[in-house]
């Protein structure tokens, strides 16, 4: 239905469409709203098309917020250029594309940044060997230094639910045993902030951590407060179990260190 689309002063436009509604819709609709600023849409596969469609919209577009539109394809890198593009989200989208492209002149009036799992970096992407993470987390430190509050704040905390993939060369099946108690293997990752520091490092869903890597230099003489301090000391009483790794054991290391828990 073109026509319902065909509103040049509108400004704001929110659509919701479920499985059994009769309206299909499709981004290249949108060349009939010329001015619109605020972009919603939540539905389902009946919502189609193509994120490039949006560059019509390129010197209006604030706020872009497409989610569980598994039928939304295109590259993230296509709206990078957007002069004043405040706020993205793609959850649950096709979209695809890769953090790590993300330049400093890219985005450039981008305050929030939502992603899906097709896109590389994104919310709950699976990593094909754990070699890849450092360079993830490198970009994502350096969109944070650009725009310390891009992300949801528990999703930053959880690395964005990141974990290595069950067909990555580094992931092994382990037998959990409750009667002996022995961690997990560390599987997840987390971001950790001490001071003006940010770190990361692996985690097991018990709270057992791998050594943290840390992805800038030491805090200053002049910061390196009492609550700095306290938060260093708790950082290493969770560096227990794995300490001296900085990334997960190979399962024959991991069992040894289930038989030398056990002594």
């Amino acid at each position: 239905y073109p026509v319902l689309f065909d509103f040049p002063l509108l400004r704001e436009l929110r659509v919701r469409v479920t499985t059994s509604d009769g309206l299909k819709f499709d981004l290249g609709m949108l060349s009939g709203l010329p001015l619109l600023k605020d972009l919603k849409l939540l539905g389902s596969d009946r919502l189609v098309g193509n994120i490039r469609g949006l560059r019509v919209l390129k010197h209006t577009l604030e706020k872009v917020e497409i989610n569980f539109c598994h039928q939304i394809e295109g590259n993230l890198m296509d709206l990078a250029d957007f002069p004043r593009l405040k706020k993205l989200n793609l959850e649950y989208t096709s979209v695809t594309g890769d953090v790590r492209d993300i330049g400093k002149d890219d985005f450039p009036a981008l305050e929030s940044l939502s992603l899906p799992e097709s896109v590389r970096g994104g919310m709950y992407y699976e990593f094909h060997s754990i070699t890849e993470v450092p360079s993830f987390m490198q970009a994502i430190h350096l969109l944070l230094q650009r725009t310390p509050t891009l992300f949801q704040e528990d999703l930053l905390q959880r690395a964005f639910y990141w974990f290595p993939s069950e067909d990555s060369p580094d992931w092994y099946w382990y037998e959990y045993d409750n009667t002996n108690g022995y961690p997990e293997p560390p599987f997840s990752l987390q971001i950790i902030q001490a001071g003006s520091r940010r770190g990361w490092s692996w985690c097991s869903d018990d709270d057992h951590w791998c050594e943290i890597n840390w992805l800038d230099p030491g805090q200053s003489k002049e910061s390196s407060g009492y609550e700095y301090t306290e938060e260093l000391r708790r950082i290493d009483r969770n560096v227990g179990f794995y300490r001296g790794y900085s990334q997960p054991p190979t399962l024959a290391e991991y069992n040894r260190l289930c038989e030398e828990y056990r002594r």
